[in-house]
């Protein structure tokens, strides 16, 4: 995306593709950074920030997972140690950790859940009446935090968020090559790899532009058949 790589200089289908992908993703981190700018120092109210998250992060963030795997399709698995020998290895003196840590992309997405059957009406029940006994205390309130501690920390989550995908626009190769030392530790470990939500992709709804939804169930297409030709090739 942002990041250049020698692998991807020529001008062929999917980097035509990648290259529409950019554009969307970064049209979209735009609109969110505008939207967040309208209330400047304050706190957005929370039922906003979802609306901001729902409309512009989350197809982004799907747009760009979905290039990361398409660049991750022309690397090479890093070969992994085995475990023997990582136990053996001495261990490093423990290294004093910085004051800030970067959010991290999250480079999965949670398999969609399957649509549960409405039940059927029942018949209604007959009304108790307490006449001898107190009827039933009616149960306390639960605690709700403040408006604004809520506003605050719906904020806080969604610039978190808004910030580790910025990071992996800006350099789409190293997310590449993370997802494949995931994959290879997996590998080895003989876990199931991680997929994406082809089926249902985050954040492709009706209140996406018509032209978006299309560079990302693209993209979707694309990074299927770049898992699939891995499978074939390994």
């Amino acid at each position: 995306m942002s990041e250049t790589d020698p692998q991807t200089e020529d001008e062929t289908g999917v980097v035509a593709l990648l290259r529409r992908a950019t554009g969307l993703a970064l049209g979209l981190i735009a609109m969110a950074r505008a939207a967040l700018a309208q209330f400047g120092a304050a706190p957005p109210p929370a039922a906003y920030t979802r609306l901001i998250l729902r409309r512009f992060v989350v197809p982004a963030e799907a747009t760009v997972r979905r290039a990361i795997l398409v660049l991750a399709g022309t690397l090479p698995l890093p070969a992994v140690r085995p475990a023997s020998a990582a136990r053996a290895a001495p261990k490093a003196p423990p290294r004093a950790r910085p004051g800030i840590r970067y959010p991290v992309f999250c480079l999965t997405e949670p398999a969609p859940r399957a649509r549960r059957p409405r039940p059927a009406p029942e018949a209604p029940l007959p009304r108790i009446l307490f006449l001898d006994t107190p009827t039933p205390a009616a149960p306390a309130p639960k605690n709700r935090p403040a408006t604004d501690e809520e506003e605050a920390a719906s904020e806080t989550r969604l610039l978190r968020r808004l910030f580790a995908l910025e990071r992996a626009y800006l350099n789409p190769w190293r997310e590449a090559r993370r997802y494949l030392r995931r994959c290879a530790r997996d590998e080895a470990r003989g876990r199931a790899p991680r997929r994406l939500a082809f089926t249902r992709i985050p954040g492709n709804t009706r209140h996406l532009y018509a032209p978006f939804r299309d560079i990302l169930q693209d993209m979707n297409l694309a990074a299927e058949d770049s898992l699939r030709w891995r499978r074939d090739t390994s």
